[in-house]
């Protein structure tokens, strides 16, 4: 008599095959971290975006409660003090930067670990032959900085002009 159900050593259909159960369970476990690390990321993402919400809420910069000028000379720098206390001032700099040798400036403000907080390009000249920058001092966390002065040559190529110091 025959067997209708076929030979007893017949190899298993390919679903049921040892080597596709592994894959599976290897797919499935790369699927796993995968969601995990995902999970972790939008976690990291919703606390900054929180964190950002709140200091939106605050203001990034608070209003100035006074307001004053402050005069430097590239020549004869010499340290800078852009506001004492907590309250924070409107500070209007005038760099003296009177030579004939540059009409356009950068100017730059730096940490002192070299970190650029502030820079402006093409700066020109005012009829005092002054370059003027105001900002709020709430911008600036207290600590020492350095404001960098360079002139733009007549080929767009930037060349030192001085460097003073800021503290706050």
């Amino acid at each position: 008599m025959q067997d209708l159900d076929g030979p007893d050593d017949a190899a298993p259909a390919w679903w049921q095959q040892q080597r596709v159960a592994l894959g599976a369970a290897a797919a499935i476990v790369l699927l796993a971290a995968a969601c995990a690390w995902l999970a972790i990321r939008l976690d990291i993402a919703e606390d900054r975006r929180l964190l950002l919400e709140r200091q939106a809420e605050q203001g990034f910069l608070r209003p100035p409660s006074s307001s004053r000028t402050v005069r430097a000379n590239l020549e004869s720098p010499a340290t800078v003090a852009l506001g004492g206390g907590d309250l924070p001032e409107r500070v209007e700099l005038r760099i003296a930067a009177r030579g004939n040798r540059f009409n356009v400036f950068r100017v730059a403000i730096a940490r002192d670990d070299g970190t650029e907080v502030i820079q402006v390009d093409r700066l020109q000249r005012d009829t005092n032959g002054e370059l003027r920058l105001a900002l709020n001092t709430s911008l600036l966390p207290k600590g020492s900085y350095s404001l960098r002065v360079e002139g733009f040559t007549w080929r767009g190529e930037t060349v030192p002009a001085g460097r003073i110091a800021l503290r706050r």
